[in-house]
């Protein structure tokens, strides 16, 4: 485990010296504040239902930016077969640029409960409703981490990365459209299953169903496993 620390505190402080960080963070921040004025404001709807289902499709286009330089980066400057020869297992290297990633989503998560302060003096929020929306907006983003973290591995190239990334989890986010399109049950469920948006929607409906957790870890944990082990087999 002290071999994956080591990895998650070089890939934070390797975050923090580039412009990537703090571009994602305030894009993110700079839209969850338009949108939440917006849905407040402007609506008078005093919740936080629609700029959660806003900070999703932010976090969808957002997160294959913070994803992409994970090992695309570490390819281009080279030092991926520096990296391979430490004594470092594969699922180490993946666990410590995994949390670093995950790091930068807490932040930007953390950056939003500013906009519970109007929300709590002038209105009448449900806490349970909010915590849940947060929970699932941090699956959420770990999931396309995880799914961006396996791209990454795939491509010397960022911007492919990226581009791979977005197409992917824009289909997980829109596949539950299809179910309108079928007639059999079994093709709906399964396209419901797979959705992405769906399942996000659960948590901002303040619906803390296992199915949608168990969901996100599952695709979380085939990511990772995928990512460990191409490097296994790339080394």
């Amino acid at each position: 485990m002290n071999g994956a620390l080591a990895v998650y505190q070089k890939e934070v402080l390797t975050y923090f010296r580039s412009p990537i960080a703090y571009f994602v963070v305030a894009v993110f921040l700079v839209g969850t504040g338009y949108f939440f004025l917006y849905n407040v404001f402007l609506t008078g709807n005093a919740t936080m239902d629609d700029t959660f289902q806003s900070m999703g499709v932010l976090l969808i286009t957002l997160a294959p930016v913070v994803s992409m330089r994970l090992f695309s980066a570490e390819y281009s400057a080279q030092t991926m077969e520096l990296l391979m020869t430490l004594p470092l297992k594969p699922w180490q290297i993946v666990l410590g640029k995994y949390l670093g990633a995950v790091t930068i989503l807490l932040l930007m998560a953390a950056g939003t409960l500013i906009n519970l302060v109007p929300l709590y003096l002038f209105g009448n929020p449900e806490t349970i409703t909010i915590l849940s929306g947060y929970i699932g907006f941090v699956l959420l983003g770990m999931a396309c981490l995880a799914v961006g973290q396996f791209f990454s591995a795939l491509t010397h190239n960022q911007i492919i990365a990226a581009l791979i990334t977005v197409s992917v989890l824009l289909g997980f986010w829109f596949i539950g459209h299809l179910q309108n399109f079928q007639s059999s049950y079994v093709i709906r469920d399964l396209v419901a299953y797979l959705s992405f948006s769906l399942h996000y929607g659960d948590f901002i409906r303040g619906l803390l169903r296992s199915e949608a957790v168990f969901f996100y870890l599952v695709v979380i944990a085939i990511s990772l496993v995928l990512t460990s082990g191409y490097l296994q087999w790339k080394r």
